[in-house]
């Protein structure tokens, strides 16, 4: 498998030629060592994962520039997703394959840009990751809205929230933060809450040093 990758990735230019996004992806995914490591993986659930990275990457039009400039990270980020058996429906909010714009450094010294993909693991992912573990008696995020938070101590990590209970107020309310916990079977808690600005100021900072890329 890792020789298929690294020939894939150092023919780009060879194997891109005229060829369309699925003839790539096709020609990789079908080589025989490719197959046997997603049948390893996942087993009878292969051939529909497998259809799932080509319907996102044929959605997606910046994975279909890291298909053509970088095929192996996308089928790198794709056997991340399988090895840890998360689906990469973006609407299921598992997994993700994202396309990066990364600065290359090239053999004489230059710089160039180059679509790559990247395996991300959402929130329900790293969920799903936890209760598997069997460790884990109770976890959870929420949102927290307008006026439901009535005190938190940072230290102790004491909260106290009182929720809408009305749905319809609820959704009319904005979102102020965002509240997670955790209890492990041997009795360990823990909870944490942040504010939507610190949330957001969060992502602002890793979004810019991730999503863009270096340089």
């Amino acid at each position: 498998m890792k020789n298929t990758i690294q020939q894939a990735a150092q023919n780009k230019p060879a194997a891109v030629a005229g060829r369309s996004v699925n003839q790539i992806l096709n020609g990789i995914l079908d080589g025989e060592n490719m197959r046997r490591r997603f049948d390893e993986l996942l087993g009878k659930r292969a051939p529909q994962f497998i259809s799932s990275l080509i319907t996102l990457v044929n959605a997606t039009p910046e994975l279909q520039q890291a298909v053509y400039e970088s095929p192996a990270t996308v089928i790198q980020a794709a056997l991340k997703a399988a090895t840890y058996d998360l689906p990469i429906d973006q609407s299921l909010g598992y997994a993700y394959i994202v396309p990066f714009k990364n600065t290359i450094k090239q053999p004489d010294g230059s710089f160039t840009k180059r679509m790559d993909a990247s395996f991300i693991i959402g929130w329900k992912g790293m969920n799903q990751l936890a209760m598997r573990t069997g460790a884990y008696k109770t976890i959870n995020v929420l949102d927290v809205r307008e006026g439901e938070l009535k005190k938190y101590n940072r230290l102790t990590e004491e909260i106290t929230l009182e929720f809408v209970e009305d749905e319809d107020e609820r959704e009319s309310l904005p979102v102020v933060g965002y509240v997670g916990y955790f209890k492990l079977i041997n009795g360990t808690e823990k909870t944490i809450y942040m504010s939507r600005k610190q949330v957001e100021a969060h992502e602002k900072k890793n979004r810019k040093g991730q999503y863009m890329g270096k340089g």
